[in-house]
């Protein structure tokens, strides 16, 4: 039985975690975090919005309302957030998902990438609101740049993954430009990393001098975060002694204490 919910009255800080480039933990990231919030006390809820569905195969989820439904206006945001844990609900997605960026791309361009941000404009009780983003450039990923306040970007610890960051950094800009205001950067998070090998700590030594402050702690490669969605569970649930757990408990630990300061995609 779930725990009785906190009543939350402050506006929910919305972050979207996002890189282009596939294969840098970005869902393992999107949902440590999220769990991390939760597992900490606050209200938290984690959106899919990659097609894929990996969110709800992480966690065991079988949900008949999901993101697409919420983007079509076919349901309302609270209808769709599904309780999984204490402090935590998730809105999952599925490749129905795809075919709901195609009407999005019918839509008018002044309401094409503020779907998202007028579906979820009702959603209260949420202190924190994760963005699981695909890995592309897409409309999707422009609604969730539209909505969230602040972008967390997992890096792996390897040299094509500095590729997929000045991707995502013009990628930020173009929005932003469009927006009329900057996008902030929560931070930028090292992936995969294994301090004995030197690609790792090469790429971790190049974030920082680019990123400075930004440049969250790594979190380091470990078994027990690539078997934990084989389990349907968190990392805290599935191994809460590891590196894993530990790593991404700091994470949480550092974006809710906003150390380093949030940091505008101009300073990048």
């Amino acid at each position: 039985m779930q725990a009785e919910r906190k009543k939350v009255e402050a506006p929910a800080r919305v972050i979207a975690v996002l890189n282009q480039k596939g294969g840098t933990a970005k869902t393992t990231s999107a949902v440590s975090v999220a769990a991390g919030f939760a597992h900490l006390g606050h209200r938290t809820l984690l959106v899919d919005l990659d097609p894929q569905g990996n969110v709800a195969v992480s966690l065991g989820l079988d949900s008949p309302r999901m993101v697409h439904h919420i983007l079509l206006g076919e349901v309302r945001a609270e209808l769709c957030a599904t309780p999984v844990r204490d402090n935590l609900d998730v809105i999952t997605s599925n490749q129905s998902l795809a075919a709901a960026e195609i009407a999005l791309a019918r839509a008018a361009p002044a309401d094409r990438n503020e779907r998202l941000s007028l579906a979820m404009r009702g959603l209260t009780g949420y202190e924190y609101i994760i963005l699981d983003c695909a890995p592309s450039l897409s409309i999707l990923n422009q609604n969730a740049l539209t909505y969230a306040g602040e972008v967390l970007i997992p890096v792996s610890c390897d040299y094509l993954a500095l590729v997929g960051v000045t991707q995502v950094l013009r990628t930020l800009r173009r929005v932003g430009e469009h927006l009329g205001r900057d996008i902030r950067i929560a931070g930028v998070l090292p992936t995969f990393y294994d301090s004995r090998n030197r690609v790792s700590t090469e790429v971790v030594s190049y974030l920082r001098k680019t990123f400075g402050a930004r440049t969250l702690p790594p979190v380091r490669r470990n078994i027990k975060l690539t078997e934990a969605p084989s389990f349907k569970k968190t990392i805290f649930e599935h191994a809460p002694d590891s590196h894993g757990a530990r790593d991404y408990i700091r994470v949480v630990e550092w974006l809710r204490t906003g150390e380093g300061k949030t940091q505008t995609t101009r300073a990048a």
